[in-house]
């Protein structure tokens, strides 16, 4: 019994007209918070961890769709859309700003039934993705053709990078809206219906890519910028989609209509704080790698294209990964707004473990069955000869990438995300001199680059790991 209605029974009881004590009222128990926080931790993580990875895995499986088709047209255009995704993490990265912080603060708000504020954390959230969308839309469509000289792209490769490029650019603000929306979803502690969402728009990706790839029917033929158009007309699905169920909820999107007060610029700050950490991360982790594309130019256009094929199939151990993350944060979150810290720990560290078992599984198959994956999506025997290698090394160290991919997350729904940064950047960077010494001193050659990734993952993992055994973010306010 709370000490509530311990208080309450303390009273003396009133006495009716004949003189005898009335019947005692129990109070019903106040409100301990949603439900995520009170029922048992293994079961609020995987109600919030299977739709969000079963989103990520249709995510990796219709980007697999992309590059099986891209590949189609060959190992020059399959290169130049894995050069064009860097550029497209990077944009991604900044799209995490919003997403961090929206989700952070919306799940904590939500946690301490403060509704009507968290309302207005995804109402700010939808704006300044907007801003950004369209400032780096523009900034990227005027620059990129300085990024591609400086990673060593050109001909064909640069044609079809170039050509991926300009679609997405133009069409940013639905990527960016629709990762605060999705954000919002998850603060609340509601997985499944993005996972609606995601299902629906990778559907229209699924049947827009040979339409306007290899221009069928009516459609022109556009290769790789037809991908590229595609997954904008997708997320335009999305965040309309998105939009429509959010302003149905108990958390929806709310504004304040008077001009002054329209852009809210202490709650974007808290946002932006709160996100910016992650987003840095992000950020570098895309530029360390236009950076290391050069060193893997140096080795040929089919080390570049077995990257990019490798990392979309190594999806299937990081999406797995970020499902548990996404629960992760979310209790994470929602339990400090509760004010239950120690519960919010545990969750952080059952999610670890899930994950981790989760991507020994997965590591078995890379290990075993790396050939047979790299040759449904490509048969030209150099790059399948690098994507086995590729596979194989880097399944030695997929547990790590789940740690670090899993804290990263707790970090950010306890609004603490300066410290995965301060893992992620310094170690993320040193791949590039690791790449050169392993793959051009010691002779290496394109295996040399595959270790330095794989060896620099094992040892974010264990940091991250050891940082937040540390407990400060349990104290971190937003």
């Amino acid at each position: 019994m709370s000490e509530y209605n311990k208080d309450f029974l303390k009273k003396e009881p009133p006495l009716d007209w004949h003189g005898a004590p009335e019947a005692v009222v129990v109070l019903p128990e106040p409100d301990e918070g949603p439900e995520l926080t009170r029922i048992p931790l293994s079961r609020a993580i995987f109600k919030l961890a299977w739709p969000a990875f079963t989103s990520m895995l249709l995510l990796m499986i219709f980007n697999l769709v992309d590059i099986w088709w891209v590949g189609k047209l060959g190992a020059e255009a399959l290169a130049g859309v894995s050069a064009a995704a860097f550029m497209m993490w990077t944009l991604q990265s900044i799209a995490t700003l919003v997403d961090t912080g929206v989700n952070a603060m919306v799940a904590r708000f939500y946690g301490a039934r403060d509704n009507e504020l968290a309302s207005r954390v995804v109402g700010q959230g939808i704006i300044l993705a907007s801003i950004l969308a369209i400032t780096f839309g523009i900034l990227g469509y005027i620059f990129q053709n300085y990024i591609y000289a400086y990673m060593g792209l050109e001909g064909n490769v640069l044609h079809a990078a170039r050509d991926y490029m300009n679609f997405i650019f133009a069409g940013m603000i639905t990527i960016f809206t629709t990762f605060a929306a999705d954000a919002a979803f998850r603060g609340m502690g509601d997985t499944k219906t993005p996972l609606k969402i995601i299902s629906v728009a990778l559907l229209l990706n699924f049947i827009l890519d040979p339409l306007l790839i290899f221009g069928i029917g009516p459609f022109p033929r556009m290769e790789t910028g037809g991908a590229a158009l595609a997954t904008v007309l997708s997320h335009v699905l999305a965040i309309s989609w998105s939009v429509w169920l959010l302003r149905k909820r108990e958390v929806t999107i709310k504004f304040v209509t008077r001009m002054k007060q329209f852009i809210n610029l202490d709650l974007i700050w808290r946002i932006a704080r709160v996100g910016a950490p992650i987003s840095f991360s992000g950020i570098m982790f895309s530029i360390s790698y236009m950076l290391l594309t050069r060193v893997i130019t140096r080795f040929g256009s089919e080390p570049l294209a077995a990257l990019g094929l490798g990392h979309r199939i190594e999806g299937l151990a990081y999406f797995t990964a970020v499902g548990f993350s996404v629960a992760a944060a979310t209790l994470v979150g929602q339990n400090l707004g509760a004010k239950k810290p120690e519960r919010a720990e545990k969750a952080a560290w059952l999610s670890v473990l899930y994950t981790c078992c989760l991507l020994l599984a997965v590591s078995l198959v890379f290990l075993f069955f790396g050939k047979w994956i790299i040759m449904f999506f490509i048969n030209d025997p150099r790059v399948i000869a690098e994507g086995v290698r590729y596979l194989r090394i880097i399944a030695m160290f997929e547990v790590f990438l789940g740690m670090e991919i899993v804290f990263e997350g707790a970090f950010g729904g306890a609004g603490n995300s300066l410290p995965p940064m301060l893992v992620s950047v310094p170690i993320t960077w040193a791949r590039i001199p690791l790449a050169i010494v392993l793959a051009n001193t010691l002779g290496m050659g394109s295996n040399g680059i595959w270790w330095a990734i794989a060896a620099t993952t094992g040892l974010k993992g264990i940091i991250m790991a050891l940082w937040f055994r540390r407990g400060g973010w349990k104290t971190k306010k937003v």
